[in-house]
């Protein structure tokens, strides 16, 4: 039994890939793009990314998230994140608009506030795995913000999707050994 949860635990190690991330200021704004695969099937990947009211249970620095409303493929989500900035935490509270096209597209656009960020996550199947892509856009409030944040913004975004990526392959771990008949 021990060999076997060794066994399913270098598995998800093996079938981790790299998280590709980019971020770069073109005048004011910050653009950011991102690309993992990841050997689960789309549907295991979007239940993962969709699940709005567990992400603080695996999304590092995420305090909390929660589904405001809901209709249809239409959410409003508050999260608040806790971010280290070299020398402070930078405390931040969003409130977006997510509009779902399931396992295939996820469009969240932020709501109200001082600064504007779109973004739009694309899943792809390919050769039995999903490939994810990323892309946003963010107007923060200063120039200068943008600049000293664009490093914490790229480190930001790879390590929620690498725990993303770990997450959708714990549980499909999960449910491979559910389904696997036990023999004694």
């Amino acid at each position: 039994m021990k060999l076997m949860c060794l066994l399913l635990l270098l598995s998800s190690f093996a079938s981790a890939s790299d998280v590709r991330v980019t971020a770069r200021k073109e005048a004011d704004l910050v653009k950011i793009d991102a690309e993992f695969r990841v050997a689960v099937s789309k549907e295991q990947a979007w239940q993962v990314m969709v699940d709005f009211e567990h992400m603080p249970q695996f999304l590092p620095q995420l305090v909390s998230s929660h589904i405001i409303s809901q209709s249809g493929n239409h959410l409003r989500v508050s999260q608040a994140l806790n971010v280290p900035l070299s020398l402070f935490n930078y405390q931040y509270e969003s409130v977006r608009d997510i509009d779902l096209k399931p396992f295939s597209e996820i469009h969240a656009t932020s709501v109200g506030g001082s600064e504007a960020y779109q973004s739009v996550a694309l899943l792809k199947p390919a050769q039995g795995q999903t490939v994810i892509s990323y892309h946003a856009e963010w107007l923060p409030e200063s120039s200068l913000l943008a600049g000293f944040a664009l490093d914490t913004m790229r480190n930001q975004i790879r390590q929620q999707f690498i725990a993303m990526q770990q997450e959708m392959l714990k549980r499909h771990d999960q449910r491979a050994s559910a389904s696997t008949p036990q023999t004694h």
